[in-house]
């Protein structure tokens, strides 16, 4: 590895070893770190030891499923379980896609794929997942905590990618992560599911919009019923973030 790689780790979970030879060059060229892991049983290890900025993950592997990882990923304790996962494989019927959306995956690229649109979307997700380590420390803590969404007992903290309700915290992806501050900074407008897609995912993105409707559930499931704030659906039209008046 040379020094070119500073843009971050990559955890690759592939059992083809003609493929993850491509990504890996593209991964290098690009600036990143490849940690190649063939097979399902070894990859929490690589993550722990690692603690990769993102993980590609194939759903297809000789000893388990990729939904199976990417569920435990999640079910982690701590910065480890907001990993960005991408899935990558042959499996792209809609069903599939739905699913891994409802278990917190970042993005899914279908089998063949292009090495450049890969590197884009890698890009895309760490630029969406970045807490921006790189800004000098006062400028970092100012943007902090000018983004900082405080309503009624909800802290939403974007930089930190951190949700609380009555200061405790709760364990989101960073996609929800971005999905909750982004209707909770606009309150009572409602967006279509396209409109979320382009505000929110940044990307022409081969989910759809039931990749929104996947994450909102979620989140509901995450948050909780509250008085003070929730997640309504405008039927027909999309959703929007309603705060009663005693919030």
């Amino acid at each position: 590895m040379t020094s070119a790689a500073k843009l971050g780790k990559v955890v690759v979970v592939d059992d083809e070893p003609n493929i993850v030879e491509v990504i890996r060059l593209y991964l290098e060229h690009a600036g990143y770190e490849p940690f190649i892991v063939y097979r399902g049983n070894e990859v929490m290890d690589m993550i722990r030891n690692e603690a990769p900025d993102l993980v590609l993950l194939d759903v297809m592997l000789p000893d388990c499923s990729g939904f199976e990882l990417c569920s435990a990923i999640r079910s982690e304790s701590g910065p480890i379980s907001q990993t960005p996962i991408i899935f990558l494989t042959a499996k792209g019927e809609s069903i599939d896609k739905l699913r891994a959306f409802n278990l917190g995956v970042d993005d899914y690229i279908v089998k063949p794929f292009d090495p450049n649109e890969l590197i884009a979307r890698i890009k895309a997700v760490l630029r969406r997942t970045s807490q921006q380590q790189n800004l000098p420390a006062a400028a970092a803590a100012v943007k902090t905590v000018k983004s900082i969404l405080r309503i009624g007992s909800l802290m939403i903290d974007p930089e930190q990618y951190r949700v609380a309700i009555q200061g405790e915290r709760i364990d989101l992806t960073p996609k929800e992560v971005e999905l909750l501050h982004f209707l909770a900074s606009n309150p009572g407008r409602v967006y279509s599911r396209e409109d979320l897609l382009g505000y929110v995912w940044n990307f022409d993105f081969s989910g759809g919009t039931r990749t929104v409707d996947a994450h909102v559930k979620n989140l509901r499931k995450k948050l909780g019923a509250n008085t003070e704030w929730a997640i309504q659906t405008l039927w027909g039209i999309g959703y929007f973030f309603e705060v009663s008046r005693h919030a």
